[in-house]
């Protein structure tokens, strides 16, 4: 083996966190909240409704860097799994496009009611 870890290694969890701990440094440069738990990572920005654009411009800026610190550290960011979901109050959700998708690397991620969180 030339990398990784044996699957169902005792060390495995431990090292996988520490590999992957330039993640959180990377989501909070560019001000962005981040949760992980396993190889499940949440990201998430918090805006007033007039700075959607601006707040959608910063994650997908983030999510960029982050395929691009993967991608050069032999992970891979799984777009298929990919999901992006807006929550708020029913009157400002009505002055926003909650159905206008985000691109991410050309592909559009179209924002869905309901997302898996473990």
């Amino acid at each position: 083996m030339t990398c990784g870890v044996p699957q169902s290694s005792v060390l495995g969890p431990i090292l996988f966190l520490l590999y992957c701990a330039d993640v959180i440094f990377i989501a909070q440069r560019h001000g962005v909240g981040v949760h992980s738990y396993a190889d499940d990572t949440q990201l998430y920005v918090h805006c007033d409704v007039a700075d959607c654009q601006s707040a959608t411009r910063l994650l997908t800026t983030c999510v960029e860097e982050l395929d691009s610190w993967m991608t050069s550290n032999r992970l891979k960011l799984n777009a298929d799994k990919t999901q992006i979901m807006w929550t708020g109050m029913r009157q400002q959700l009505s002055r926003i496009n909650t159905a206008a998708p985000v691109f991410l690397k050309g592909h559009p991620i179209v924002p869905a009611c309901i997302v898996t969180c473990l």
